[in-house]
């Protein structure tokens, strides 16, 4: 029987873009997003990246900053001593 051998870059993959002996040095960007698409998709979220999170911890702290400026959401300058041990209640006692 003759011995087969492949040779090194069949199995190991591209050196610059896939794994040879370690991480790549190069990874494969196209084909990482397409991966994470198809896996965001696999799991029921939309394909598109999410936006960053630097953007949606803006997004959230303008909220907050509106809600407290229209009186949504109460604010005060009273210490943690002066204040009730617990936050009030809908129901009734």
């Amino acid at each position: 029987m003759a011995h087969h051998h492949k040779p090194n870059r069949v199995v190991e993959g591209d050196s610059d873009r896939d794994h040879g002996r370690g991480m790549p040095r190069r990874p494969d960007e196209d084909r990482l997003e397409r991966r994470t698409v198809r896996d965001r998709e696999a799991a029921g979220l939309p394909g598109d990246a999410p936006e960053s999170s630097e953007a949606a911890y803006r997004a959230s702290h303008e909220e907050v900053d509106r809600e407290a400026e229209t009186g949504e959401i109460p604010t005060g300058d009273r210490t943690r001593g002066s204040r009730a041990p617990y936050p009030p209640t809908r129901y009734e006692e």
